[in-house]
């Protein structure tokens, strides 16, 4: 990875891949060659979080390392968590910019650097022919159709004038920018899901929201389930909440969790909650009708499977 690409991935490391604008500073050449990507996704059993999984291919024809993967996410993606990077690379996910990105950092010889300042690409790029996997990450939102945006390497760009620096700043081929200056390819993303479990009474079904749970559906090894409170900004009493699982309380079980966005709880299958075949879950929450003053009560009821 050249200079450009190691400064930018310092300043992504502390304040986030939002920064990426920071990264016209140190533009390089023409990197829009050629590569593919090949994909896969699976339902886990036990979470429903879809995990989508990519394997980088770097053809013969190309004269460069490719040492740049991003997945494109559009707005309303839900969760994206569990990052996993191949040897030598590292994940960055910026919900603002709705981007997961993958930056091959790692060197053999840590100090490793050319005669004219420039960092040779990394040790663990995707070089001409050769295939890479291991780049993998997981939502609760269902698969569609999506772009990835490939890069590849390119030594720094030196502005020797103003012209130069003129170029540097309105030339995309310039830009480090994977937007800008990046090979594009179609490729399985997560994509908004609308469909969520509820029953049905418009003025209050945001109260609470089910974010992996859905009727009838089939849980393994163990079950985690997640809602949210006030999906919709609305005011909802907290204090209200209530939750049982085939008829025992468990309320208390639920926790507010960072990384699911909402409350989440997780029942082993050695709980005397959940039960092997049919799980009967009810909840109930309190709080105002938008636009008015009146309290009201949102309850679900959702059945679904267990298999031990």
């Amino acid at each position: 990875m050249n200079l450009q690409n190691v400064v930018r991935m310092l300043v992504v490391s502390l304040v986030g891949l939002s920064t990426f604008s920071l990264a016209l500073a140190f533009p390089a050449g023409n990197r829009a060659q050629p590569s593919s990507l090949s994909d896969s996704h699976q339902l886990d059993g036990a979470t429903h979080l879809h995990q989508y999984n990519y394997v980088l291919s770097n053809p013969d024809s190309n004269t460069a390392g490719l040492d740049t993967l991003v997945i494109k996410l559009e707005p309303g993606v839900d969760v994206v968590t569990d990052f996993r990077s191949p040897p030598g690379w590292r994940a960055f996910y910026s919900a603002e910019q709705g981007a997961v990105m993958w930056a091959a950092t790692g060197y053999i010889d840590a100090d490793a650097e050319e005669p004219t300042g420039n960092l040779p690409p990394s040790d663990y790029s995707v070089s001409p022919g050769e295939t890479l996997s291991g780049f993998s990450f997981k939502s609760f939102s269902p698969p569609g159709a999506g772009t990835a945006i490939t890069q590849s390497y390119a030594p720094l760009f030196t502005p020797q004038s103003e012209e130069d620096f003129e170029a540097w700043e309105t030339t995309k081929e310039l830009s480090t920018l994977p937007e800008d200056n990046g090979f594009k390819l179609s490729t399985i993303v997560p994509v908004p899901d609308a469909d969520w479990t509820g029953n049905r009474r418009p003025a209050v079904d945001g109260f609470l929201v089910f974010a992996n749970v859905q009727e009838k559906a089939t849980y393994s090894g163990s079950v985690l389930i997640v809602f949210r409170l006030g999906s919709a900004g609305e005011s909802v009493d907290a204090t209200t909440l209530r939750v049982s699982l085939n008829g025992a309380d468990v309320t208390g079980m639920f926790k507010l969790s960072d990384q699911y966005k909402g409350h989440a709880a997780v029942f082993a299958g050695n709980s005397s909650s959940v039960v092997a075949g049919t799980n009967v879950l009810r909840t109930s929450v309190e709080g105002l009708v938008p636009g008015t003053t009146r309290r009201a009560t949102d309850t679900d009821r959702v059945t679904f499977d267990f298999v031990p």
